[in-house]
């Protein structure tokens, strides 16, 4: 068949470029070598980093200013940084909110003492009262006044040397002052916290209120700078990006390395950079990224693993049905073992990972059709034979160099390359062969273009003077 022809002329094109690897692997090597004789250069301009920060301004101040002109540009959700760290089900966050429940069982230990010990409830009101400062306007000037009258620290430690604070008239009293100064979309929380009787529950909800209107506070000042940074923010966002160049050495050894793999005489710089992007793909989890990229680097590990296990994916189904009676092959079928696969593999980071999946694919497979090869003479029941050829046909999946494998990476690749250079509409080189994965390909480009065609804005000019640098030619 044609697809039969074309599948074999891609293969056989995959071996003639392993073969050109060769020699141009040679040339490889040799730009690596002129790499590690700069590296003393690079060490010593490292070494001024502190001195060029001292001239300029402070690293950290750099990174922040370059951090939120960068997500105000490429992130549609601006509260992405308030929300994920609340979802994220890390150790890290385990541990905090194992803290943050010993801290309340404490506090409420504290309140029923005989008699109360309030040292926590002093320091707890102290803590408040500077968040309530932090979310006050500086034009709400009665109500700053009376809060700091209210929330007198001096008064407050005297009460509590005395054992005499009266724990839930400040409780009111600040449940009070938050309901008139709150976002519109916290008023049912204060209702609902206005009607606990729980002390401890009234506190803990006075603070985790006073932490969302912090957020509030923040998201309402990003909106209202947005438009005019967003006017500017490439220009912004590329002045910013030189600064931090320059605070970190001057120089970019890690995106050298990077770049240096991709070219190639015959390439031009916009190909050299495209197929660069494709090979952050299939970055190793331990390597640092270029510094041109160490701001998506979150967005860059997702991509990652959607590329793996998407590609994994199309190649398991692939085999999968190169083993079934074309009588299965109706859409609905397809598309129901394409979404078993899918929710299978979910949780695959490694080839290796995908391997052991392979068992309870196979099983499932079998389980859905039955298969008997044609001519077997093998004195095993036809369903175990099924099993067996199952599961030893869709391990090769897991293969980085199954020719399957490889050319569903191909044609991946290209439909994203011709993402970043087509001004076609996508679904014009979108790949046939994979319109069955459409949605979940057409979500893998969006992500794609999202991070590298804003990346290529910002940075081009830098891409642009290391391949000069890095084939010899002189640069202006």
């Amino acid at each position: 068949s044609d697809d039969k022809k074309e599948n074999e002329m891609s293969v056989s094109n995959i071996g003639d470029m392993e073969e050109r690897g060769d020699s141009e692997e040679m040339k490889v090597t040799e730009d690596e070598q002129v790499l590690q004789e700069n590296d003393k250069e690079t060490a010593i301009k490292t070494e001024n980093a502190e001195k060029n920060l001292n001239e300029g301004k402070d690293l950290d101040t750099l990174l922040h200013h370059l951090y939120i002109a960068h997500e105000l540009a490429v992130n549609e959700n601006k509260n992405v940084w308030f929300q994920r760290h609340s979802e994220d089900i890390s150790n890290e966050n385990i541990i905090k909110i194992t803290l943050r429940e010993a801290y309340w069982d404490l506090f409420r230990e504290q309140l029923t003492e005989e008699p109360p010990k309030l040292d926590m409830a002093f320091e707890l009101l102290a803590e408040i009262k500077k968040g309530l400062e932090l979310v006050m306007t500086p034009n709400i000037t009665t109500l700053r006044k009376q809060v700091a009258e209210v929330l007198d620290l001096d008064l407050l430690r005297t009460q509590a040397e005395h054992g005499a604070i009266d724990v839930m008239y400040y409780a009111r009293y600040i449940t009070t002052v938050i309901s008139k100064i709150c976002a519109p979309v916290r008023d049912k929380t204060v209702a609902r916290l206005s009607k606990e009787t729980d002390i401890v529950a009234i506190f803990r909800g006075i603070v985790e209120i006073l932490s969302l209107m912090k957020c509030d506070l923040l998201s309402f000042s990003l909106a209202a700078i947005k438009p005019d940074i967003m006017a500017n923010h490439l220009a912004y966002e590329r002045d910013t990006f030189r600064e931090y160049i320059n605070a970190i050495g001057g120089t970019l050894p890690r995106t050298s390395k990077w770049l240096i793999k991709h070219i190639k005489p015959t390439l031009s710089t916009e190909d050299i950079i495209c197929n660069a992007y494709i090979g952050i793909l299939t970055w190793e989890p331990t390597e640092l990224f270029p510094e041109t990229l160490f701001l998506e680097e979150e967005r860059l590990r997702r991509l990652n693993l959607d590329y793996f296990r998407l590609t994994v994916s199309c190649t398991i189904l692939f085999l999968s049905l190169g083993l079934i009676p074309q009588s299965y092959h109706t859409e609905d079928f397809k598309e129901s073992v394409k979404t078993f696969i899918l929710i299978m593999i979910v949780e695959a980071k490694t080839d290796a990972d995908v391997k052991k999946l392979c068992l309870n694919i196979a099983i499932h497979l079998t389980e859905k059709v039955k298969i008997s090869p044609q001519g077997d003479s093998s004195s095993k029941s036809p369903a175990e034979l099924n099993y067996k050829l199952f599961q030893e046909t869709i391990e090769q999946a897991s293969s980085p160099d199954n020719k399957i494998r490889l050319l569903v990476c191909t044609r991946v690749n290209d439909y994203l390359k011709n993402s970043l250079k087509s001004t076609q509409t996508p679904d014009t080189y979108f790949p046939p062969a994979l319109n069955l994965f459409k949605p979940e390909l057409t979500s893998l480009r969006q992500s794609f273009d999202n991070v590298f065609k804003h990346n290529i804005l910002v940075c081009l000019e830098h891409y642009e003077k290391l391949v000069k640098m890095l084939r010899n030619e002189p640069t202006i």
